[in-house]
């Protein structure tokens, strides 16, 4: 059983043609997407100059954002959907706002029903796996889900709680934050990752946790999970899955 985990596809249209070639050249039996689909360009800029002066962002950057939003969320959700296949995805940080996210996520799943919003939900695979993820970026700081998506531990523990009582044979989990402190978070000399993802995994210990932002690709194992940063699809980096026997090969589209 073969899955493709990819991140980080930011509006880059030019990797879906060579995205779709891999995916059929390989026969990728599932997708994982760990988050991250829109650019979010000047909305995310105006809100991290809004933090950095300490003051309101200006909410009319959502408005126009919105039309390059939307032709980056197509591109995205058709190119997958047609290949027919079971994708699994969460949002990135820069998928917001979430009404905009779940609404296209609602709609495309009605024509391309075998691709599943799992943030803050789950879904079954061949009743053997359940898919299960958190998007966004996961942080102590404020909560935000209008410019960028930032969630704090005690939503994510909500939310999960779940997992508790469904009692799977074989977990799958995806972060778009990676767990802090190892080599999956690094970008540059500096770790972007949250230690919530690393109790989160240590507490379901899922066999498999896909984790996205735009650290380089690499794999760790913590408990008994095999985690697996895929890199940045915009750049063409994508990890090639064997669920069963347990192996993973990066590539380069």
């Amino acid at each position: 059983m073969k899955a493709l985990a990819i991140a980080n596809y930011l509006g880059e249209k030019k990797v879906l043609p060579d995205l779709e070639t891999l995916i059929r050249n390989e026969n990728i039996d599932l997708v994982f997407f760990a988050g991250g689909i829109v650019s979010g360009n000047d909305r995310v800029k105006e809100f991290e100059a809004a933090e950095q002066e300490k003051r309101m962002p200006d909410y009319q950057k959502i408005q126009e954002t919105e039309k390059d939003d939307l032709a980056q969320y197509e591109a995205f959700f058709k190119t997958l959907g047609e290949i027919k296949i079971p994708v699994y995805y969460i949002p990135g940080k820069y998928d917001a706002p979430v009404a905009r996210y779940l609404r296209e996520a609602y709609n495309y799943e009605i024509v391309y029903p075998q691709i599943r919003n799992v943030h803050k939900s789950f879904s079954l695979y061949r009743n053997h796996y359940i898919v299960t993820g958190f998007g966004g970026e996961i942080s102590e700081k404020k909560r935000e889900e209008d410019f960028v998506l930032r969630y704090p531990r005690w939503e994510v523990e909500y939310h999960l709680k779940i997992i508790r009582d469904l009692k799977p044979m074989e977990l799958v989990m995806m972060f778009y934050t990676p767990p802090y402190g190892g080599k999956l978070d690094l970008v540059g000399n500096q770790h972007i990752g949250s230690q919530v993802v690393e109790d989160f995994i240590k507490t379901y210990d899922p066999t498999w946790s896909v984790v996205g932002t735009g650290a380089q690709p690499g794999e760790e194992i913590i408990g008994t999970t095999h985690v697996i940063n895929p890199g940045s699809l915009k750049d063409g980096q994508y990890a090639v899955i064997q669920l069963r026997k347990r192996e993973v090969r990066f590539g380069t589209l």
